[in-house]
Formats: C-alpha cells, sequence, structure tokens
C-alpha cells in the first residue's frame, strides 16, 4: 500500500528525545508549489491538482486540494441553556443526521452575518448576546476554507425557511441529551461536536 504524502518525507524528525511539552522549536517548512492545474470547477465544487515539491526533494503529485467556500455554524441556547439542533439528510453519510445551524459563507459575506442568516433560514430563531468563538480549519490536508463558530441566545422564534433542497428539522436538546445522541451517533458530526465544546467552555 503506498504511503500517504505526508509520510513520503525523507526529513521526519522524532520528538521522543523533546521532553514533556515539546519544548524545542522544530523548522517545518512548507511545500513549493510547481504548478496548479483545476480538475472540476461548478457550483458544489472546485477541485484542483498541485505539483509539490517538499523541503527534502521529495515530489508528490498530484495533491488534491479542495477550494471551499467558508462555513459558519451557531450553538444557540434558550433560556432553560438548552441548544438548538437541527436535523436534515445527509447524503454523503446515506442517513439523516442531527447537527448545528449554519452552512455557506457566501462570497463578500461576514461570517457573523452568515451564522444569522442560515440560524433564521433554518429555524426562524432570532438571536442575540452574538459572540464569536473561534475560526478553524476543518481540514488542513485537503480543504481552503474556515469553519466559524459563534454562541448566542434565542430572542424569538419564528418560521423557518431552508433552501427548496433542504428538508430540515429544528429543536432543543439538553446537554445530557446532546451527549447520548453523540454516543449513540445520531450527532455524529465531528466538526459541530467540536464547535460545540468550544462555545460552551467559553460561555
Amino acid at each position: 500500500m503506498r504511503s500517504p504524502p505526508w509520510a513520503q518525507s525523507k526529513s521526519v524528525t522524532s520528538t521522543a528525545s523533546l521532553g514533556t511539552g515539546m519544548k524545542k522549536s522544530l523548522e517545518i517548512r512548507s511545500w513549493t508549489v510547481n504548478r496548479s492545474s483545476t480538475i472540476i470547477r461548478d457550483r458544489w465544487i472546485d477541485l484542483r491538482a498541485d505539483d509539490c515539491t517538499t523541503p527534502a526533494g521529495v515530489r508528490i503529485s498530484p495533491y488534491y486540494v479542495l477550494r471551499y467556500p467558508d462555513w459558519a455554524h451557531s450553538i444557540c441556547l434558550d433560556q432553560d441553556n438548552r441548544v438548538c439542533v437541527v436535523k436534515q439528510y445527509r447524503h454523503g453519510a446515506l442517513r439523516v443526521m442531527m447537527e448545528l445551524p449554519g452552512g455557506v459563507v457566501e462570497a463578500g459575506e461576514d461570517p457573523l452575518m452568515a451564522a444569522k442568516r442560515e440560524l433564521l433560514e433554518e429555524t426562524g430563531i432570532r438571536a442575540t448576546q452574538w459572540r464569536a468563538c473561534g475560526s478553524f480549519s476543518p481540514n488542513p490536508a485537503t480543504h481552503t476554507n474556515r469553519f466559524h463558530v459563534f454562541a448566542c441566545r434565542v430572542q424569538s422564534i419564528g418560521v423557518p425557511r431552508p433552501d427548496e433542497s433542504e428538508e430540515i428539522q429544528s429543536g432543543f436538546l439538553t446537554l445530557a441529551q446532546i451527549r447520548a445522541a453523540i454516543d449513540s451517533g445520531e450527532f455524529g458530526q465531528l466538526l459541530h461536536i467540536g464547535a460545540l465544546c468550544r462555545a460552551l467552555n467559553q460561555l
């Protein structure tokens, strides 16, 4: 079986001698991109193939990179500190999944505005006390986008207006219920589990 690209470099430095906390600074340099070509680009996917050379001189080609727009999601609490969750069919997993409300940051849109828009569209919720909880890389090996996390409180609940391709149910769960849903796999979106932990640690 062929080794993954990150395992092909000859300049691997062992951390065994670094001691607790990895106190020694490691100089890890970026790859050189010799050329790039777009494989496919449409409204759903933007895939490119890079021809790369590592600092050790190892050539890696093709190396596939997915250029996605940023995503913004919210952890929205009601007056009883229950968390708003949504359910919808996810075709990649071939099943209905429980998740946090959120979605794509449109071109030129501020991530906070995107989180507010997605929360309103998917759940009908207008929220207050918005707080940024961080911006993270969902998959730094192959994805170029960022995952923006926000926390907020319910202000009012109206009528959801999801996209025509979406069939979404929303509701509120206690933390104990969410833990059970994570354990059962019903709440199985790992990015959202991490976002939930991050936001709750800051509230």
